[in-house]
C-alpha cells in the first residue's frame, strides 16, 4: 500500500502547488474560463481550451488515477483480494449484510477516485463556455441562460464525468490481468515514486520561474 500511496500523495502535492490551496472548491473554480487566463496570457489561441487541470498536470493525472485504482484494489491491483485465484478473497468467510458492506465500500471507493479525478484535473462542474450567466465564448459570442438551467446543467456534468471514470475504471478491471506483488512493488517504487517526485520538483522550478 506504501509503494503506491506515496506517489498519490505527491500528485496530490503537486495540483496544491498548482493550485495554491488546499480547498477543492477553489480547485474547480480555478478551472473555469480559458487555459490562457490561468496562465494571465491574457486571451490569445490557446483561450478556447478549458482551464482544466489535466492540461498543466497530465503526469500528475495519470500518476494519480493509476495510484486510485490501486488503492480502491481493483484488478489489476485486487492483491488483498485475489478474485481470480481465491474467488474473491476474504469475501468467502462473509454472506449476506457483511459481504454487501465489503462490496459497497469498494464501489465507493471507485466513485470517490472518479469525484477526486473529475474536481482536480477534469474541472470539477465547469463546463466549457460556460459561465454563471450562460454561454460565453472566447471570440466574444455570449448567449444568456437561466441561473437555473445553468445550476442543473453543471450538476449533470459534474456527474457524468464521475460516471465516465467509474465506468473507466470497471472496464480496466474487465480488460487487465491482476499484477504480481513483485509487479506491483517494481512499479509502485520503481516508477510511480520517482515518476512523482520529478513532477513535484518540476513544478517547483515552474511556479519558481513564473513568479
Amino acid at each position: 500500500m506504501v509503494s503506491y500511496e506515496l506517489a498519490m500523495g505527491l500528485a496530490l502535492v503537486s495540483m496544491v502547488m498548482t493550485f495554491g490551496t488546499l480547498d477543492l472548491q477553489t480547485m474547480a473554480r480555478a478551472q473555469g474560463g480559458g487555459l490562457a487566463s490561468f496562465f494571465g496570457f491574457g486571451k490569445p489561441v490557446l483561450d478556447w481550451l478549458p482551464a482544466w487541470g489535466i492540461f498543466y498536470q497530465p503526469f500528475a493525472f495519470l500518476l494519480f488515477f493509476t495510484a486510485g485504482i490501486a488503492e480502491s484494489k481493483r484488478i489489476p491491483f485486487d492483491l488483498p483480494e485475489s478474485e481470480s485465484e481465491l474467488i474473491s478473497g476474504y469475501y468467502t468467510e462473509y454472506s449476506g449484510g457483511k459481504q454487501a458492506t465489503f462490496m459497497f465500500s469498494d464501489f465507493a471507493e471507485i466513485v470517490l477516485v472518479s469525484a477526486l479525478v473529475v474536481t482536480m484535473f477534469f474541472g470539477g462542474w465547469q463546463i466549457p463556455f460556460v459561465d454563471r450567466k450562460g454561454f460565453a465564448f472566447p471570440w466574444g459570442r455570449t448567449f444568456a441562460l437561466p441561473h437555473l438551467v445553468v445550476v442543473v446543467s453543471q450538476v449533470v456534468a459534474f456527474l457524468a464525468k464521475v460516471f465516465f471514470f467509474c465506468w473507466l475504471q470497471i472496464l480496466i478491471r474487465w480488460t487487465l490481468p491482476r499484477f504480481r506483488y513483485d509487479q506491483l512493488m517494481r512499479l509502485g517504487w520503481k516508477m510511480l515514486l520517482p515518476l512523482s517526485l520529478a513532477n513535484v520538483v518540476f513544478t517547483s522550478v515552474v511556479i519558481l520561474l513564473a513568479q
